[in-house]
């Protein structure tokens, strides 16, 4: 299949969370930026919709908090509806209003087969069952998505609670710089019964 794999990111840098390690948290939201950032967003999307062949795949990754904006969950149905793209979606929070949010994507004709999140869990800002109660209702309306965490020492048992809301998920754990026995006891707060276990160098 023909067309580029794009990554965009506009200009939010505004986060409805206010997580003490981001920087965007701190970013005080303005309507001008909101206003620009929906003029590049909606733009891309008349640009994909009159190239339709320009785009396979594309991925939102934005700075700030993209998803609880009406005019991405429009554009994503507008992309989605195109029929040589393959996959659409966006890195969020889960914080948005999962069945109004889906309602107003299927209505503006967006197909929920192609629609793909990466769902972010902060721990900071939701418990893991609230956030575990989100999945679960991304998986009730048939979503394709994955969720990411940053795993700090002090987390690691709020993950492990978070995998245990969510049995039967397959968990892939990361790591640049732990120890044999720091990933020891990361595998075993997540119950990894059988890990396979890469190890690269750069």
């Amino acid at each position: 299949m023909k067309g580029l794999d794009l990554l965009y990111r506009g200009s939010l840098k505004s986060c409805n969370y206010q997580c003490s390690y981001c920087p965007f948290s701190k970013h005080r939201r303005s309507e001008r930026e909101l206003q620009k950032d929906q003029n590049q967003w909606m733009h891309l999307v008349r640009t994909m919709e009159e190239r339709a062949d320009m785009v396979r795949t594309l991925m939102v990754v934005p700075y700030g908090e993209a998803l609880i904006h009406s005019w991405y969950w429009e554009g994503l149905a507008r992309i989605t509806a195109l029929p040589a793209l393959k996959a659409a979606g966006s890195q969020t929070n889960g914080s948005f209003p999962v069945k109004e949010s889906l309602r107003q994507f299927c209505q503006a004709g967006g197909e929920v087969n192609k629609l793909r999140l990466w769902v972010t869990f902060h721990p900071e800002m939701i418990q893991a069952e609230a956030f575990a109660d989100t999945c679960n209702l991304l998986l009730a309306e048939g979503v394709r998505f994955c969720v990411g965490a940053v795993a700090v020492p002090n987390n690691l048992k709020l993950l492990k609670k978070l995998r245990e809301k969510l049995p039967g998920v397959p968990v892939l754990a990361l790591t640049a710089s732990a120890t044999k026995l720091v990933a020891e006891d990361i595998m075993r707060h997540l119950r990894f019964a059988e890990p396979h276990i890469l190890r690269s160098s750069f």
